[in-house]
């Protein structure tokens, strides 16, 4: 949104801040890094405000599912306007969402307002997450959709890491760390704000009179074999993302007598931080490929989970938080660049709207369910049960992927890059 009566300054800004080809990719890219570093900011606090607002696990747990109904409210109901009203538009009201979210907890007085800061975080987050995928789709210089869906992934899984590492290091020796922490993500949102500021409209159809839009989910029957396969696969990934954490940081103050936020942060940072990492390793492994790869390490990764989790021994803890990280890396690369081959361009909207609602839906299962029945088992064994019944889970989705074959351009965008010479 140019500055009015001064185009011209508006635009030698945004020359001078996008340097280089995928200048303007890379800032949206930092957008959507954003929204993950913020909805990982509470991560190591969650147990203390369970302490200090007097809740139980269960309610603890609801907190966490407010996150995924503000994800699917705006992914449905907002954020399929932005082709209308512009992408940057709604990229500015991801931002400013994220903040909204980030103090709310920073003056959140007991369970409520906890629930609110949770759902808002959500809907930035949902207003974000396709837009600016999408945006990034159509500025990246050479078309490589790989190179898209490899940053994309990266900048979800290395902002959660950085977001949790850096809320732990403060909460645990800075002043006022339960307030000074949400001033991360009120920053990284405000240079958010300055990001969208400097790319360029990307919205196909602005200015449309077309009425408001409701996102319906609709898969064309010859995709749905893979389509089933791609979002068997990313749900996997975010049950596990929300498995881990709900649970990491109430076991290590609990089981392991670990009470260090930063230790808390550390140990969530490692499973993402090496899941964003693998995708810098493996750029040539993807679609059913990465999946093949992912899905049998992903199984063996939640069996010595399951094993180890009654152990109580951190070492251990930690080979299982790397090995998860790299499984988990592996599994959503292969899921994000099938769902991207295989999809149609003039259906894109419509399966993605499926492939992110099974993601999110998937998120809030061991998230509630573990807080919910550790109430009534105890913490570890309702580790060991949703662990348990994601490892078959991910044995069935191995099986079925093993049988499908990845269809030959399917409809969707090519394997190969265009030559940039």
């Amino acid at each position: 949104m140019d500055v009015q009566g001064a185009p011209g300054r508006s635009e030698g800004l945004r020359s001078v801040m996008i340097r280089g080809p995928r200048g303007a990719f890379r800032w949206i890219a930092y957008v959507l890094a954003v929204t993950a570093f913020a909805a990982a900011v509470p991560t190591p606090l969650y147990p203390i405000y369970q302490q200090q607002f007097g809740f139980s696990s269960g309610i603890l747990g609801l907190v966490f599912g407010a996150y995924t109904a503000g994800v699917l409210l705006t992914l449905f109901f907002v954020a399929p306007q932005a082709e209308r009203v512009g992408r940057r538009r709604m990229l500015y009201l991801g931002m400013i969402l994220t903040a909204v979210g980030a103090a709310g907890f920073a003056f959140a007085g007991g369970v409520v307002s906890l629930g609110l800061a949770r759902a808002a975080s959500g809907m930035g987050v949902g207003v974000t997450t396709s837009v600016a995928t999408a945006a990034m789709s159509d500025l990246e210089p050479y078309r490589d959709q790989h190179h898209v869906a490899r940053v994309a992934v990266a900048a979800n899984f290395g902002g959660f890491a950085i977001g949790v590492i850096l809320s732990g290091l403060l909460v645990q020796y800075a002043p006022y760390p339960m307030e000074l922490v949400y001033l991360l993500p009120v920053l990284a949102s405000m240079i958010g704000l300055f990001a969208v500021y400097v790319t360029p409209e990307t919205a196909t159809a602005l200015g449309s009179t077309v009425r408001i839009q409701i996102q319906r989910i609709s898969v064309p029957p010859a995709l749905r074999r893979w389509f089933w396969v791609a979002a068997g696969a990313v749900a996997a990934c975010y049950a596990i993302y929300g498995l881990f954490a709900a649970l990491m940081p109430s076991y290590l103050r609990s089981d392991l007598g670990i009470s260090s936020p930063l230790a808390a942060g550390a140990f969530v940072a490692l499973m993402f931080g090496m899941a964003a990492a693998i995708q810098l390793a493996t750029a040539q492994i993807h679609d059913r490929r990465a999946l093949l790869v992912g899905f049998p390490l992903l199984l063996g990764a939640l069996v010595a989970l399951v094993l180890i989790l009654p152990l109580a021994l951190w070492t251990l803890m930690v080979l299982v938080s790397t090995g998860l990280g790299v499984s988990v890396g592996l599994t959503f690369m292969g899921s994000v660049t099938l769902i991207d081959r295989v999809t149609p361009e003039e259906r894109r909207g419509e399966i993605l709207a499926g492939f992110y609602c099974a993601a999110y839906l998937a998120l809030s299962i061991p998230t509630i369910g573990v807080a919910e029945a550790s109430e009534a088992l105890g913490l570890t064994h309702a580790g060991i049960l949703f662990g348990g019944i994601l490892a078959i889970a991910v044995a069935l989705l191995y099986l079925g992927t093993y049988r499908t074959p990845t269809p030959v351009g399917g409809g969707g965008r090519p394997r190969s890059t265009p030559d940039r010479t």
